[in-house]
C-alpha cells in the first residue's frame, strides 16, 4: 500500500468521510485510500464539536442511512396507498413516482451489494498475497469507479 503524502488531508478527509458515510469502516477506507488508521481516526476525532453529541463522520453516516431508511417508507406508503386505490384513480404519476422511488431503492442496494463483495474479494486477494494497490484497483474494477 502506497501512504498518502503529509498535505494530502484535504483532499483525501472529504473521500476518507464520504466512505465511512456509506458504511465503510476505517481500515477499508485505510486500504482504499492509503491512509494509516491512525490517521483517519485523528480526521474523525478532529470532526467533534464538543458540543455536539457525534463527530461529523458518524453524523454523515446516521443521515445517508435515515435518508435510505425515509426513502423505503415513503416507497412502502405510496405503495399501500396505491394498492387501495380503485384502477382508475392511478395516475401515470403516481406510477411514475413510485418507479422512481422503486429505481432508486434498487440502485441503493445493488451498490451495497457490489460494496460487500468488493470488500470479501479484496481480503481474499490479499491473503493470497496480491499488493494492496493491485487489490484496490480490484475494488475499483468490481464498482465501476475510476482509479
Amino acid at each position: 500500500m502506497h501512504l498518502a503524502n503529509k498535505g494530502d488531508k484535504s483532499i483525501l478527509a472529504p473521500q476518507a468521510q464520504r466512505l465511512y458515510a456509506e458504511g465503510h469502516n476505517l481500515s477499508s477506507i485505510s486500504d482504499q485510500l492509503g491512509v494509516s488508521v491512525t490517521s483517519l481516526s485523528r480526521w474523525k476525532d478532529d470532526s467533534h464539536d464538543p458540543k455536539q453529541p457525534m463527530d461529523e463522520w458518524d453524523r454523515a453516516r446516521t443521515q445517508k442511512r435515515g435518508n435510505i431508511q425515509r426513502l423505503r417508507d415513503l416507497f412502502e406508503g405510496q405503495l399501500s396507498y396505491m394498492e387501495e386505490l380503485h384502477p382508475s384513480k392511478i395516475t401515470s404519476s403516481l406510477m411514475d413516482a413510485l418507479s422512481k422511488m422503486g429505481a432508486l431503492l434498487e440502485r441503493w442496494d445493488k451498490m451495497e451489494k457490489a460494496q460487500r463483495v468488493a470488500d470479501d474479494v479484496v481480503k481474499e486477494v490479499k491473503k493470497a498475497g496480491i499488493t494492496s494497490d493491485t487489490a484496490n484497483e480490484i475494488r475499483r474494477q468490481i464498482l465501476g469507479i475510476g482509479a
